[in-house]
């Protein structure tokens, strides 16, 4: 094997999926898998949310963290980060990876995963055009949605920066990647709806293979999203 090939073949760096996970769902552990097989990354870390500035009335921590336990326990490419959810008051993504990097070094290649949902809603997020002084993003391409359909400054800002997801673990900071992934109907809003107006047996039939087992029964042992019962 020539050092070429060898570099490409070495797996090196971590990869970031934040997430509310409210809850984890099979959409996040495919996102995860789909991003593994793109980026030659030693593993993902899964990073519950503390308390996310652009979203309001979430499960408590433990529960998400709970479930998340369950979810990736024979996912051997992925662990839990639960810094975020240490932290006090609103988290910012721009905070959460400088503070990792300091934790990592100035050399180890760092990811930032993002689903297509948050990819185009990047320009909203903190301080968003610094996010690859820290880190390189990953991001899934979805079909149907047009990389035209960006706001302008984050298409120009992206474009310098675009390269071949596997070479983002030969420096350890600053490209941008996007990645395949097969489309997944998963939506952790779906299932809290679903959840809140159907019965428990019902609601599974409805969502199809969404949950893992051991999340819905931590779900339903909890009565997490589900009406209040009088």
């Amino acid at each position: 094997m020539t050092d070429s090939l060898a570099l490409y073949s070495a797996r090196r760096g971590l990869g970031i999926l934040g997430g509310t996970f409210d809850p984890v769902h099979a959409g996040h552990l495919c996102l995860a898998r789909a991003a593994l097989d793109a980026v030659p990354l030693v593993r993902v870390e899964l990073m519950p949310a503390g308390e996310p500035w652009q979203k309001s009335r979430i499960s408590p921590g433990i529960h998400r963290l709970n479930m998340l336990r369950i979810a990736v326990e024979y996912e051997p490419q992925c662990r839990i980060n639960t810094s975020e959810l240490c932290r006090s008051g609103a988290t910012y993504t721009i905070d959460t990876v400088s503070r990792l990097r300091e934790e990592v070094g100035p050399d180890m290649p760092l990811v930032l995963i993002l689903g297509s949902d948050q990819w185009f809603n990047l320009s909203t997020w903190r301080e968003w055009q610094s996010l690859t002084d820290f880190v390189h993003i990953a991001y899934c391409a979805r079909d149907g949605v047009r990389e035209s359909e960006i706001p302008e400054s984050q298409a120009l800002w992206a474009a310098p920066r675009m390269t071949e997801a596997r070479k983002l673990v030969f420096s350890p900071s600053g490209r941008i990647a996007r990645f395949e992934m097969a489309p997944h109907r998963a939506s952790a809003t779906a299932i809290r709806r679903t959840l809140a107006r159907e019965p428990f047996a019902r609601a599974m039939s409805s969502l199809d293979g969404w949950l893992d087992p051991g999340v819905a029964s931590y779900i339903r042992t909890h009565g997490l999203y589900q009406p209040a019962r009088h």
